[in-house]
């Protein structure tokens, strides 16, 4: 951790921080900082460019004049069920459609959830760094998910954040928190999307699966060309809960989507997929973390980067199992599909392995198309850039195959298509 830049705090952060998180995370940062490349978490991340940016940056705009419901259309989909809309981290009531009365379903902002009664699980007790401080500190929002024990809703939830940057570089510091009860069911949607301009999101994202639960969580990142993203999301499990979730980043200039799992109960499951695709000069991190303190748990990560021009694309993922854990079923997978010399992936798989009874394997790739396949496809009469589209739709297809519902599936391969020029 460095310290924090001169003037940032005043800038960013109101002088009184209006609730005791915020002051938490004011508090945290001034005494702990940002982190740099030194911090192993944060080695391939460009973080000066980040910070340097942060530092010219200006709150967002307030005024989402310039947001309408067909201009989240047009940015994030409709998938049919109910949806929040934010903008530059504050709620947009004219954009968004709660869906009326769903049972078992409360959607709302801070001002909503002031109203209920707190959640002893909603709460985490300190940042995990400095830029979750950072937007605890600055937040001015928070989408709330609270689904009752025992519901089963059968449409996606989908939380819209759009960054709207005003004629300077502006930093937004959305924040979601999504509660699933006791034996219920959720699917979630959380897309990160923006306006032409260049902005600074600082997101963070806190997910409870109560015991018995199903989630699934789909995330999105396609905000603009000129857009620096940096995100957090934190996911607790119950006992005998299941996890389906999917990371997907095909936008911003510099990208990091941070992951952190942890099984609180025993007999919990969770699949873990991403896809990212640097192109031009893009930075696409993923940095994940499955911790394994409760036994008879099993997690499998997918990870798959394809990587074009000057891009550059990391996977940083690590599983650690707990000293006292019995049963333990952790597997790991990063391939990465480098298109061009200029192109780079990195790749670190991890597993911190402290107890006996496991079953644990892990593994990366790192390569080109292949050529013989190439050279098949020609002697067929496929031209060579269809050819090769095909090959590096095949490469993305078995992490988009499996994303639901049928109108995100397809928008996420139409961005991929639209990437590769496709």
């Amino acid at each position: 951790m460095t310290a924090t830049p001169a003037g940032l705090l005043d800038r960013l952060v109101p002088p009184s921080p209006p609730s005791p998180r915020a002051e938490r995370g004011r508090d945290w940062l001034a005494a702990h900082g940002l982190p740099t490349t030194r911090d192993e978490a944060w080695r391939y991340t460009p973080v000066d460019d980040i910070v340097g940016a942060l530092e010219a940056a200006a709150p967002a705009p307030a005024s989402t004049s310039q947001v309408s419901r067909s201009v989240v259309d047009a940015l994030a989909g409709d998938h049919g069920g109910p949806r929040l809309v934010f903008v530059n981290g504050v709620f947009e009531p004219r954009a968004s459609d709660a869906g009326g009365a769903v049972d078992g379903l409360w959607l709302g902002n801070r001002d909503g959830m002031r109203a209920r009664p707190p959640s002893p699980r909603a709460a985490e007790d300190q940042p995990a760094d400095g830029f979750q401080a950072l937007n605890w500190a600055a937040g001015r929002d928070v989408a709330a998910v609270l689904v009752e024990p025992g519901a089963q809703l059968d449409q996606p939830v989908h939380v819209v954040h759009i960054a709207a940057p005003g004629e300077d570089t502006t930093a937004n510091h959305p924040r979601t928190v999504v509660l699933a009860g006791p034996g219920s069911r959720v699917h979630l949607i959380e897309s990160y999307v923006g306006l032409p301009g260049p902005s600074v999101t600082n997101a963070s994202t806190r997910i409870v699966a109560g015991a018995g639960s199903t989630v699934t969580h789909h995330r999105v990142q396609d905000e603009a060309a000129a857009a620096i993203h940096v995100g957090r999301t934190a996911i607790d499990q119950g006992a005998r809960s299941t996890l389906r979730a999917t990371s997907i980043m095909t936008g911003g200039h510099i990208a990091r989507s941070a992951l952190a799992i942890g099984f609180d109960g025993t007999d919990a499951c969770a699949d873990i997929d991403g896809l990212y695709l640097p192109l031009g000069h893009q930075h696409h991190d993923n940095v994940v973390t499955v911790d394994h303190r409760a036994s008879h748990c099993a997690s499998t990560q997918r990870f798959t980067g394809i990587v074009d021009d000057h891009g550059r694309g990391s996977f940083s993922g690590h599983v650690l199992v707990r000293h006292g854990t019995t049963g333990t079923d952790a597997h790991q997978s990063n391939r990465n599909l480098v298109l061009a010399p200029t192109a780079q992936a990195d790749t670190r798989p991890w597993l911190e392995i402290l107890a006996d009874d496991v079953r644990c394997t892990h593994g990366a790739t790192v390569g080109r198309l292949d050529d013989d396949a190439l050279f098949y496809l020609r002697s067929r009469g496929i031209p060579l850039e269809q050819g090769r589209a095909m090959l590096v739709a095949g490469f993305a297809a078995e992490i988009i195959d499996a994303i639901t519902p049928a109108t995100l599936r397809d928008r996420v391969a139409a961005a991929f298509a639209a990437g590769r020029g496709g």
